[in-house]
């Protein structure tokens, strides 16, 4: 398949205003995207254009055996440091260790590759047949933007209390529709992990779907397993189940580690089974004076794996990793008031914190120096996500 040159060139455009709602919501690329061509919001526009791209770029992402900078990873790698990380050139040939000739024409192959799979996707929409309504899609796009950009706090949160208080919001809706709402719960608590808010928003949309498809009455059940905490609903579908409401609930719980699943044992008796994984979040305390950089740590270490504790004053830090006896810490070198040096000195000299694995994060370019200081481990700023995630899962085996 040859690329469309209009295609590339509207992408690239796009691909350029990445971060400009006003530009964004504007170029010529959504034009192709008529449901979102259509909406009147110039941001929720800009947003359904923003995420389509990055889920584009996504999808070039090899597999994780193949590392940061290998042929295998390039297309991806240049299309995110470029458009994504907002990296300029010359940064790019230092972090890929190639000259300006080769980012750019891995650059302009990569846009290609990139618009061959929207390309593509046109197809495939053309000729799929949707079982939902046009708006599904769109709609489904909006939630997982949303749940994107939401704060979340990773901990362990009780399903049985969660539960109860999902039952006990829904009685009304439960008493309108005539359900008897029969639950087994189990009398003790049952732990698993995730944001507590997210988490009980997946039950509340499950059983409202529930209530509204089933006929006499719903049973609850909630199991333990070994790693993973299990709530089961089972019940006589007396209208057709809402198959956006429960697509919507499977994604939210994927934000998770989730799962949400629907079977039927005959043509009338239904079961959802939803499945949340248990444990704890590794808890990491970033020592880091500048906003932008914190903040794209956050990013970087959003979800239920981790749970972030920032210090942007090196003096508070050290009270801070005695006090929290966080699991590794993630600790800048340039900073006001004591380098990251000196902090780092102090971390191992104080017999609370001696142990606590360090990965220095800097400008500076000296991992030798960061290892005879201490430290455990060393990136280089600017920061990919991958490396960031690596490091610290190695640290933390």
């Amino acid at each position: 398949m040859t690329v469309d040159q209009h295609l590339q060139e509207e992408l690239h455009q796009a691909l350029e205003s990445l971060n400009d709602n006003v530009f964004l919501a504007r170029a010529a690329l959504v034009g192709r995207f008529p449901a979102i061509a259509e909406l009147p919001n110039l941001d929720l526009r800009a947003e359904q254009m923003r995420a389509i791209l990055l889920q584009a770029i996504e999808a070039l992402r090899p597999p994780h055996r193949f590392g940061f900078g290998s042929f295998e990873s390039r297309f991806y790698d240049v299309l995110s440091l470029r458009y994504v990380e907002n990296r300029t050139v010359r940064l790019m040939m230092q972090e890929l260790h190639l000259g300006r000739r080769q980012v750019y024409r891995d650059l302009a192959q990569a846009e290609e590759r990139l618009a061959l799979a929207i390309a593509d996707g046109f197809e495939a929409g053309a000729s799929a047949t949707l079982e939902g309504s046009p708006g599904q899609e769109q709609a489904s796009g909006v939630l997982a933007l949303e749940l994107a950009r939401l704060a979340q706090t990773p901990a362990e949160v009780d399903l049985v209390e969660i539960a109860r208080e999902t039952v006990s919001l829904l009685g009304s809706l439960a008493e309108n529709r005539q359900i008897q709402l029969e639950c087994s719960m189990l009398p003790r608590r049952l732990m698993v992990l995730g944001d507590r808010v997210v988490v009980k928003q997946t039950l509340v949309h499950l059983l409202s779907c529930v209530l509204q498809s089933a006929r006499g009455s719903v049973f609850m059940r909630l199991a333990q397993r070994e790693d993973e905490g299990v709530l089961r609903l089972t019940y006589t579908a007396g209208e057709p189940p809402l198959m956006a409401r429960l697509a919507d609930a499977e994604c939210i719980a994927a934000t998770q580690g989730g799962r949400c699943e629907f079977s039927l044992s005959d043509p009338s008796c239904c079961r959802i089974t939803l499945t949340l994984p248990r444990g704890r979040p590794a808890s990491v305390l970033v020592v880091e004076d500048n906003a932008d950089t914190v903040a794209l740590y956050r990013r970087y270490l959003a979800g239920r794996e981790w749970q972030l504790q920032v210090v942007s004053d090196p003096n508070q830090a050290l009270e801070a990793a005695v006090l929290g006896r966080p699991q590794v810490i993630v600790l800048d070198v340039m900073m006001p008031g004591m380098d990251g040096w000196s902090l780092l000195q102090a971390l191992r000299a104080n017999p609370v914190t001696a142990c606590i694995p360090v990965l220095v994060c800097s400008v500076v370019d000296d991992p030798e120096l960061a290892v005879a200081l201490g430290g455990s481990a060393y990136i280089k700023k600017p920061i990919l996500q991958e490396r960031l995630l690596s490091s610290l899962r190695r640290l933390l085996s």
